[in-house]
């Protein structure tokens, strides 16, 4: 009993997770970021929903590029200690 409860607690963790994460947060990064930079070419229409785990996948390394800029920033030029 305590197995299922278990199992059943994990599949929604990991659902929330990849749901929330992935499907919203990254992709909309990975799609503003995409519009940006292309100018409002891509992605448009059918292309977004085409290509969804590529645009996450873009606004994955968005995050650890404007996340390594600011640990860099901070270690270099931040306020010193």
């Amino acid at each position: 009993m305590q197995d299922e409860i278990a199992n059943s607690v994990v599949a929604v963790v990991k659902f929330v997770a990849y749901y929330i994460i992935w499907s919203f947060v990254l992709f909309n990064l990975g799609r503003m970021s995409l519009l940006l930079v292309t100018l409002g070419q891509y992605p448009r229409g059918l292309d977004a929903q085409r290509h969804a785990n590529q645009i996450s996948l873009v606004g994955t390394l968005v995050l650890v590029l404007a996340w390594s800029a600011i640990a860099i920033y901070n270690n270099t030029l931040g306020v010193p200690a």
